[in-house]
């Protein structure tokens, strides 16, 4: 299937879904929802990050989760991971204000290196992993209208996801199991003429149960070229085939056919005139041109011997990118299998599983002729093969729970340099151990664990080479180890909860990224060892019912401890250096008022200095925000249906900030983020 017809295809799937969203109206009498709109932080009954199910009052690492009510849902304009993930302790997002790049996440420093995408921790929707075999996720695909719940596990996870698991990022949207049949539609504008659409139905199934949403967004940008058309839409499934058993499908599709990008500036140009954009970005219309999607099932059933779950998905992306002086055209075709069987007794709790993931990337690169592909320079398959091998046992003796896991992976990353011969292979081997435990104090949990992670480069690391040539960089895979321990409970009943880490982590072999010339692209190189070490807090206070506070603090002193890079005049040792791109201070709170006329609340977010280079000759100063947010809890109108309308200022004092691109050639390591700007709407929900 050729590009045209591949895009099609996926544009007319989108747009049927899109269609499926049209509203019902719904027979039957059902109560307005008025369900606290605070995001509530708590314990999940049930680790859902990993292969495997995990209580999590004998989890023996760091997890944060955060649950969205509807009227969450339905009063908040969530345009961003942002926005809606703010105030979870280690988890650090920077929107850049502009969809060309996505979000650049971080865990505990984890992903610092990546000016775009996400590196280094892994991702999950609906269950299914959005990190590729060779380590990259894109979230693009990710629409947070519609994301109910996140998770986070905080420390190193490669024994239960392999490479890129410094972290991990999980997200669902998929509703309760208690779920009404509901209809629902929101309307956005604000600031930088935005306008953003979304639908969603749930319908009443029984026993089993369905979702399908979609979204319109379209902005002009708050910078000069970066206007953005996006449409999003996506569904899940849980169908029931008898007792303990089942299939989960879910999927999604996103097709932006434009996100223009403004391009990073150095610090004098971005304090005096934020807004501008350099004028070579213009010269050649850089941006994205992008389409992706992803379709994935999950077979479950209690076989007697324990509980089996074969999981299988696929990703299809087709990418059309102009950058300064190149443009890139890249067609990726990504998937994998995964098998577990579990069980749980009284005197032991096990679960082993096999994995193996698939990534070919058709990747060609041409000179631009003012953001047209002109000359053919790169014509490449790019491959890349995972197989691997995982388990985990737990014992409990009595209040105390031993946990222990293993993983074994093998990589592969081979280059078909279809105009030359410099042809490539790669090859990675690792083996993954963790140990935990835990102690139950009834209202407290106690836990500490050693574990380690993976990360090898990608294949565009691996691809962009100094000598402009085909093939493959000669590269090593980043290894990690990490050891951290915390306590997590509830004190003066469930009012007020806590969670508290300190954590440790050694990184051997880090990839640095280097550039050689002016909107050159970005090498990496291994350049030595770095160390992360820190602490994190959260706490949610409920002191009466209609007032909820909730803050958390991240500590992060990320530096290198080992390296050097090599300048054009001179080589700078790196000991000692900060990580650029990791602030080592980081504090969110917010305070939410709900009354029965009005439910308000106030955000405020501290990030800290960081750097904007490996060589700490360029700062970020430090900034402070606060959003604003007022909405009712839902209005009942005709129709067994509820409105409600909220307004937001974000950036209420108009803060000047900017966000970071690491390691930029000529000192452009700033994107400056939007003042102050608001955004108004409503949503109307069919009970």
């Amino acid at each position: 299937m050729d590009r045209p017809t591949r895009r099609s295809a996926l544009v007319a799937l989108l747009f049927a879904l899109l269609a499926g969203t049209a509203p019902t109206l719904v027979h039957g009498q059902a109560s307005p929802d008025t369900s606290v709109a605070m995001q509530v932080e708590m314990a999940p009954v049930e680790v859902t990050a990993t292969p495997f199910r995990i209580a999590s009052e004998s989890a023996s690492f760091s997890a944060s989760v955060r649950t969205r009510t509807d009227q969450a849902l339905n009063s908040t304009p969530s345009l961003s991971l942002e926005q809606i993930t703010a105030g979870l302790p280690g988890l650090s997002v920077q929107s850049r204000t502009h969809f060309a790049l996505g979000d650049r996440i971080t865990i505990r420093g984890f992903g610092w290196r990546a000016q775009f995408g996400v590196r280094g921790i892994q991702m999950l929707l609906n269950g299914i992993p959005m990190t590729v075999a060779d380590g990259q996720s894109v979230v693009h695909l990710i629409d947070p209208s519609f994301v109910r719940s996140i998770e986070v596990i905080r420390g190193p996870a490669s024994t239960f996801w392999g490479n890129a698991s410094g972290g991990v990022l999980s997200l669902s949207t998929q509703p309760s199991r208690n779920a009404r049949h509901t209809v629902r539609l929101k309307q956005t504008v604000g600031s930088y003429g935005l306008s953003k659409t979304d639908a969603q139905v749930t319908p009443d199934l029984g026993p089993h149960r369905a979702s399908v949403y979609a979204s319109y967004l379209s902005q002009d940008g708050f910078r000069r070229h970066s206007e953005t058309r996006l449409l999003r839409s996506g569904f899940t499934s849980d169908f029931s085939l008898g007792d303990d058993r089942g299939l989960r499908v879910v999927g999604g599709l996103q097709h932006m056919p434009r996100a223009d990008s403004p391009g990073s500036l150095k610090q004098a140009p971005a304090r005096q005139n934020p807004e501008q954009a350099r004028p070579t970005i213009l010269d050649f219309d850089v941006g994205k041109d992008v389409t992706q999607g992803q379709l994935g099932a999950t077979y479950y059933d209690d076989v007697g011997l324990g509980t089996l779950n074969a999981t299988a998905y696929g990703i299809a992306r087709d990418l059309e990118n102009p950058i300064p002086f190149n443009v890139i055209d890249l067609n990726r075709q990504a998937g994998g299998l995964r098998f577990t069987l579990e069980d749980k007794t009284s005197e032991v709790q096990w679960g082993v599983g096999i994995e193996g993931k698939l990534q070919h990337d058709d990747r060609k690169e041409y000179t631009s002729n003012g953001g047209a592909p002109d000359s053919l320079l790169i014509d490449q398959q790019e491959t890349v093969d995972n197989a691997a091998a995982f388990g985990r046992l737990a014992m409990p003796l009595g209040r105390l729970e031993l946990t222990a896991g293993l993983r074994y992976d093998w990589i592969q990353f081979e280059a078909d340099d279809r105009l030359g011969t410099d042809d490539g292979t790669q090859t990675f081997r690792a083996l993954s151990p963790s140990i935990g435990l835990s102690y139950d104090l009834e209202t407290a949990r106690l836990f500490a664990n050693v574990s380690t992670g993976l990360e090898t480069p990608t294949t565009t690391e691996l691809s962009n080479r100094p000598d402009g040539q085909g093939g493959f960089n000669d590269l090593a895979a980043e290894h990690i180890l990490g050891v951290e321990g915390g306590i997590t409970g509830t004190w003066i009943g469930p009012r007020l909860s806590y969670d508290v880490a300190l954590f440790y982590q050694d990184i051997d072999d880090v990839l640095v990224p280097f550039q050689r010339q002016p909107f050159g692209p970005t090498y990496y190189r291994n350049q030595g060892a770095a160390r992360h070490l820190g602490a994190e807090g959260s706490l949610r206070w409920r002191p009466v019912p209609a007032l909820s506070l909730q803050a958390s603090y991240s500590y992060v002193d990320a530096e290198f401890t080992a390296g050097t890079v090599e300048g054009p005049e001179a080589t700078t040792r790196l000991d000692g250096n900060q990580l650029p791109g990791v602030p080592t201070h980081r504090l969110g709170a917010t305070a939410q008022v709900r009354t029965a006329p009005v439910h308000a609340s106030v955000t405020l977010q501290r990030v800290g200095k960081q750097y904007g280079d490996s060589e700490n000759t360029a700062t970020n100063d430090g900034y402070t925000t606060i959003d604003l947010r007022v909405s009712p809890p839902g209005l009942p109108v005709p129709g067994d249906a509820t409105i409600t309308p909220f307004l937001a200022l974000n950036n209420a004092f108009d803060v000047r900030y900017n966000d970071v691109v690491v390691n930029a050639f000529g000192g452009r390591f700033y994107e400056p983020a939007a003042g102050r700007h608001w955004r108004l709407g409503a949503s109307l929900q069919f009970n």
